[in-house]
């Protein structure tokens, strides 16, 4: 179930760029009827890990401009966020704590989000959502199976993906076509997306030396514990 979370979004973003344009102009065309389309294929496509949110969130950019198009995102990922955990929580291996208690770093990351305090709950799950090293559906697959609580779930979440949201969405909004024929698109789309990569890798760094400190000392027990 985590290969599925984490590589079929690679495939349905694959597809979904070869009906980019169409997609795009559409839901520009429709104005308030594609706000409310494109709302529901993110809560659908992305909450059953067919789409990841990045993609997504440049055809919402460009179709509906900055503003909108992030309420309307950031509205979609958490519909999809609570629909995954519904899915994921179902069908979630029981076996999962099991599994993590061998491994010392997610063990700490496991017992700190369940049986530490409900701030230090949603700290973790922030810190999870802002690193891009952790896909969408891979983090709704590994929170449910967790069993965390649903309200620090959809805290964590809104707060963790607003900036990587933002930013995708901001190339998005500053493209005058999907296709790309002009060259000023094109030099925005590559200054853009380099622009957020360099903020997520700062934002990744620093969310996780966050999240060593946050576990740092009860990774280093439990490896204490399974050396003697």
């Amino acid at each position: 179930m985590a290969f599925v979370a984490a590589f079929l979004p690679v495939l349905g973003s694959t597809l979904l760029i070869a009906f980019l344009v169409p997609v795009g102009n559409l839901l520009k065309a429709e104005s308030i009827g594609g706000m409310a389309l494109y709302f529901l294929g993110v809560v659908a496509f992305c909450g059953l890990s067919l789409l990841p949110t990045n993609v997504i969130g440049i055809v919402g950019g460009f179709a509906f401009g900055f503003f909108p198009g992030i309420v309307v995102l950031i509205a979609g990922i958490l519909g999809a966020a609570f629909l995954s955990f519904l899915v994921y929580r179902k069908i979630g291996s029981r076996r999962f704590a099991d599994i993590i208690e061998k491994h010392p770093r997610s063990a700490a990351v496991y017992h700190a989000l369940l049986r530490e305090s409900p701030a230090r709950t949603l700290s973790i799950i922030f810190l999870l959502r802002l690193s891009v090293v952790m896909p969408f559906s891979l983090t709704n697959f590994l929170m449910a199976s967790a069993r965390v609580p649903v309200y620090a779930y959809l805290i964590g979440t809104f707060f963790g993906m607003l900036p990587r949201s933002a930013a995708v969405v901001f190339v998005g909004s500053g493209l005058s076509e999907l296709d790309l024929q002009d060259r000023g698109d094109v030099l925005f789309l590559a200054f853009g997306i380099a622009a957020t990569i360099a903020a997520m890798i700062v934002i990744t760094v620093i969310s996780r030396r966050a999240l060593d400190n946050l576990t740092a000392e009860r990774t280093a027990a439990s490896a204490d514990i399974q050396t003697t």
